[in-house]
């Protein structure tokens, strides 16, 4: 997810704390490894499996290319971990539907180097991240003995972006809709025709 603000507001309180980097990456994937894993924590085999490695590359890639693309429009861009998002990412363990939201990327303009094409550029830049990975995942999954490794990495990485698409705030694909419908109908269709490809490979 990505945040966009003008200037930076100053959080209070403890649970609305806002974890910097490189403190941030690390809370996070932390989160996200206990939310996902439930159980598995314990597993070895759990860490080297297709879904968890899926996880994490889809997850660090989504979030620098926000941080990234954002910084070539000349904008300050970092990702934080916030404690209301660790919270629900963690509670969602526990739950039947694993939410994923520990943190965003903060963009702050300070009144220049702001445009709209910069906005989406760098908003639709972490799922259009996790559907190349997808696709690269599929391709080799179809090529490879090890099928159901990349398969994973490919799921999981459809999920993600999938989920980023949706358009509600605060997620990245409220933002792409509002700026841009045809980008945004582009992208979900692709990712939907990818999951459909899954039953081919």
């Amino acid at each position: 997810m990505e945040y966009w603000e003008r200037r930076k507001s100053p959080l209070s309180g403890a649970i609305w704390r806002e974890f910097e980097e490189p403190g941030s990456w690390l809370l996070a994937i932390l989160a996200m490894t206990i939310a996902v894993g439930r159980d598995d924590i314990f597993s070895p085999s759990f860490y080297t499996s297709g879904f968890f490695i899926g996880l994490l590359i889809g997850f660090l890639a989504h979030e620098t290319a926000h941080r990234q693309v954002a910084r070539l429009y000349g904008l300050s861009a970092t990702f934080v971990a916030y404690g209301p998002g660790l919270l629900l990412t963690l509670a969602s363990s526990l739950l039947p539907v694993i939410i994923l939201a520990p943190g965003y990327v903060r963009t702050i303009s300070y009144g220049y180097g702001f445009s709209e094409r910069g906005v989406l550029r760098s908003v639709a830049a972490g799922p259009a991240t996790n559907i190349v990975i997808a696709l690269a995942g599929l391709l080799l999954a179809a090529v490879s003995t090890n099928k159901g490794f990349f398969y994973g990495i490919a799921t999981i990485n459809l999920w993600l972006a999938f989920f980023n698409l949706l358009p509600f705030p605060p997620l990245d694909g409220e933002k792409i809709f509002r700026l841009d419908r045809k980008t945004w109908v582009f992208m979900i269709l692709t990712v939907l025709a990818l999951y459909a490809a899954r039953s081919f490979i």
